[in-house]
C-alpha cells in the first residue's frame, strides 16, 4: 500500500504532534508499506526555522526508510493570531499545490490541526481518486473557540462548514480522546466512521530498560544546586511536572500544593518545560516565597525520561474548563511508561485514563489542598507508589505504546484500502469515477432544474389546490457513509400522515395519499425536487435510494454490504428490478451489486431502463 501522509509537524520538531506523526510513519514503514511524508520546514515550537531550511522552498530527505518531502511555510517567533494563521495557511497552500503531483497513493492520511491542511489532503485525494483518512489531534475550531482564540462569528461559521465537509468526505476519522469522539457524534458523524487512537508513550525511550519501579534515586532535583541526575542532594521527595506550561494546564494548583507542603522538608517540586504561562508561574512562586520549587527548561526525550525515573511522583494538571475535560495530557502516558505513580489534578477523559490504568490517584482540578494530601499519602506509602507504577507501566506497554498505536493506524488504513479495492468496475479508479460522475450529475441536474422550472411551478400549484400544506416535502434521509441529509420531494401525502418507516406505512398508504399524489408517485414526478439534492452534493442521479432515518435495519445492512459507499440516487439498480415490490434483503443485495460494479455504462443502462419502467407504470 502506498501512503501519502500530510502533516505540518514532523521531527526534528519536538512535541506531541511531531512524535505522533513520526511513529505513525515508522509503523507504516515497518508493516511493509511505501510511505511518503509531506511536511513543512521545521520551525515548531520556536517559530524559527532550523538551520539549513530557512531559505528553501523544497527539500527531499530519507529518514529511517521514510521519504520525507518538505515544502515552504511562513514561520515567525512572534506568536499572534495573524502569524499562526499565516503559518498554517501557507503550508496548507503549498501542500495543496505539491500533494497531487507526488505519485498516486492508495490512501491519503492527513493530520489536523491545522484544519486547512485537511482541505489540502481532501483535494489531493480527490484529484488522485483515492480515499483519505483524517487524524484529528485537536477538535478545531471547537478548541479555538473554547480557549478564546477565535471570536469572529463568521470565521467560526466558515470553519465549522469546512470541518463538516472534511468529516463527511473522510473514509475514517481518528479521534485522540473519547470526548472528541463524542463531539463528533454530536455533529452527526456515524460511530462506525470514528476510530479512537489516543496519544501514547514511546516505550523505547520512556519505558526501556531504565524504567525502574522501585523508589526513585534522585530526591533533590527540585531544590538542590545540581541538575537532575548529577548525584547531588539526594534527600527528599521529588514531585515532577513536565510539559507545556500553558494557561489551560491549570498549574497554579501545583504552586498551591507546594505552598501547603512548604513546612515539610521532604517535598521538592520540579517544573520541567516551557510555555506561555511559565513566566507568570515563576513570578508567582517568587511573590509567594515558595522555596521548595525549581523551574527547568525543556529537555530532550532521553534526558526527560531519566528525570522522570528519578522522581518519586509525577503530576498532571489541567484547568476545570469543559474544553480540558475532553483532553488527555500526553505526559500521563510518559509518566506511566517510566513506571512512576501519577497524581492527576484533572477531570474528564484524562481522569478516565488514570483510573482505567490503575496507575495513579485523581483529585479535583484546582484543589491544591487535595493535591497536597494525595502527595503526603504517597510519600508515606512506598509500597503503594511501587504498585501504582507497575500497573501504569503495564497499561501503557499493552495498550498505549506508540508502537501499538501505530499498528492500530496501519490496520485502519489497510481496512480503508481493502474496501476501496472491492468497489466499482469502471476503467477509472473508484474515487475518480465518483468525482467525474458528480460533475456530470451536477451539470445534468442543474440544467434539468432550469429547463423544467415551469413544470415544477405547475405541479406545486396542483398540490396546493388538491390539499392544504406545503408543496415541497422535506425529510431526513441517510446518504453516503450513513450521514443524514435533508431530502426534497413533492408532497404526495396528507399533512397528518404518521412519520414512520415506508414498510410500516405501506398497509395504510392509500388512506393517506392525496389524489394528485397518486399520479406523482406512479409517474415518479414526486422525486424531481431530488435534483436540488443532486446539485447540493447529497445525491446522485443513479445510486441506491436513500433510506429513511428510522429504517435502522436497512441502514445497518447497507453499511455491512458497503451499500453506503456511494451517494444515494434518484433511481438505482433496485428501482429497475422491482422497486417497492421486492423485499428489503433483496434491495440490499441489489444495492451491493451496484456499488461493486458501478460504471458509466451501468449508470446509463439504469437511466434508460428507469424511463422504460416509468412508461410501463403509466
Amino acid at each position: 500500500m502506498r501512503v501519502l501522509f500530510l502533516t505540518q509537524y514532523y521531527p526534528p520538531e519536538t512535541g506531541a504532534a511531531p512524535l505522533r506523526a513520526l511513529h505513525f510513519a515508522r509503523g507504516l514503514k515497518r508493516a511493509g508499506h511505501d510511505v511518503t511524508v509531506l511536511t513543512g520546514m521545521p520551525n515548531h515550537p520556536s517559530g524559527v526555522k532550523v538551520a539549513g531550511y530557512a531559505r528553501r522552498l523544497f527539500a527531499r530527505e530519507d529518514v529511517d526508510g521514510v521519504r520525507v518531502l518538505r515544502t515552504y511555510l511562513f514561520a515567525s517567533p512572534k506568536k499572534t493570531f495573524v502569524t499562526r494563521m499565516l503559518n498554517q495557511l501557507s503550508f496548507a497552500l503549498s501542500a495543496a499545490v505539491c500533494g497531487p503531483w507526488i505519485g498516486r497513493p492508495d490512501v491519503v492520511l492527513v493530520s489536523s490541526p491545522p484544519l486547512f491542511l485537511g482541505f489540502s489532503g481532501w483535494l489531493t485525494a480527490l484529484l488522485r481518486g483515492v480515499p483519505y483518512v483524517l487524524d484529528v489531534r485537536d477538535y478545531w475550531p471547537h478548541a479555538a473557540v473554547a480557549l478564546g482564540q477565535l471570536r469572529s462569528k463568521w470565521i467560526i461559521a466558515l470553519a465549522e462548514r469546512l470541518e463538516g465537509l472534511l468529516y463527511r468526505r473522510a473514509a475514517k476519522i481518528v479521534a485522540v480522546t473519547p470526548g472528541m469522539a463524542k463531539l463528533m457524534r454530536e455533529r452527526g458523524i456515524p460511530d462506525h466512521q470514528i476510530v479512537y487512537i489516543p496519544n501514547g508513550a514511546d516505550t523505547d525511550v520512556f519505558g526501556g530498560d531504565g524504567a525502574d519501579v522501585s523508589d526513585a534515586g534522585v530526591r533533590g532535583a527540585a531544590g538542590g544546586d545540581g541538575d537532575p541526575g548529577d548525584g547531588k542532594d539526594r534527600a527528599g521527595f521529588t514531585v515532577l511536572y513536565s510539559g507545556t506550561h500553558g494557561l489551560v494546564h491549570g498549574m497554579d494548583v501545583l504552586l498551591d500544593a507546594a505552598e501547603h507542603l512548604s513546612d515539610d522538608p521532604r517535598f521538592r517540586f520540579l517544573f520541567v518545560g516551557d510555555g506561555s504561562d511559565k513566566g507568570r508561574l515563576v513570578r508567582e512562586a517568587e511573590r509567594r516565597s515558595i522555596g521548595n520549587v525549581k523551574f527547568l527548561p525543556s529537555q530532550p526525550p532521553e534526558t526527560l525520561a531519566s528525570t522522570m525515573r528519578e522522581a518519586d511522583v509525577c503530576v498532571a494538571t489541567t484547568d476545570s474548563s469543559d474544553f480540558s475535560r475532553g483532553t488527555i495530557p500526553v505526559k500521563i502516558f510518559d509518566y506511566m511508561a517510566c513506571a512512576r505513580p501519577v497524581v492527576a489534578a484533572l477531570d474528564g477523559d484524562g481522569r478516565g485514563v488514570v483510573e482505567d490504568s490503575g496507575g495513579g490517584i485523581v483529585v479535583a482540578p484546582g484543589d491544591g489542598g487535595a493535591l497536597a494530601d494525595a502527595l503526603v499519602r504517597l510519600a508515606d506509602d512506598p509500597e503503594r507508589r511501587r504498585s501504582l507504577g507497575e500497573r501504569g507501566c503495564a497499561f501503557v506497554r499493552e495498550r498505549c505504546s506508540r508502537r501499538v498505536l501505530a499498528e492500530r493506524m496501519e490496520e485502519t488504513l489497510s481496512a480503508v484500502h481493502a474496501v476501496e479495492r472491492e468497489l466499482g468496475s469502471s476503467y477509472l479508479p473508484f474515487r475518480m469515477y465518483l468525482g467525474v460522475k458528480y460533475t456530470l450529475d451536477f451539470l445534468g441536474a442543474l440544467t434539468t432544474l432550469i429547463v423544467c422550472s415551469p413544470i415544477f411551478i405547475i405541479v406545486a400549484l396542483l398540490i396546493r389546490y388538491d390539499s392544504p400544506g406545503r408543496s415541497v416535502f422535506t425529510q431526513q434521509r441517510i446518504g453516503v457513509l450513513s450521514h443524514e441529509f435533508t431530502i426534497y420531494k413533492f408532497r404526495t401525502m396528507r399533512q397528518d400522515t404518521p412519520d414512520i418507516a415506508t414498510d410500516l406505512l405501506a398497509p395504510m398508504q392509500v388512506d393517506y395519499t392525496t389524489r394528485i399524489g397518486r399520479v406523482l408517485r406512479r409517474t415518479g414526478i414526486d422525486e424531481l425536487p431530488n435534483l436540488w439534492n443532486v446539485v447540493r452534493g447529497d445525491m446522485s442521479l443513479v445510486g441506491p435510494r436513500p433510506a429513511l432515518y428510522n429504517q435502522y435495519e436497512l441502514i445497518d445492512l447497507r453499511r455491512q454490504t458497503l451499500g453506503d459507499q456511494v451517494r444515494p440516487g434518484l433511481t438505482g439498480w433496485a428501482q429497475i428490478n422491482g422497486r417497492d415490490s421486492i423485499t428489503m434483503n433483496e434491495k440490499v443485495r441489489l444495492d451491493a451489486f451496484y456499488v461493486r460494479n458501478c460504471s458509466f455504462m451501468l449508470d446509463i443502462r439504469i437511466l434508460i431502463n428507469t424511463a422504460a419502467v416509468l412508461s410501463d407504470t403509466e
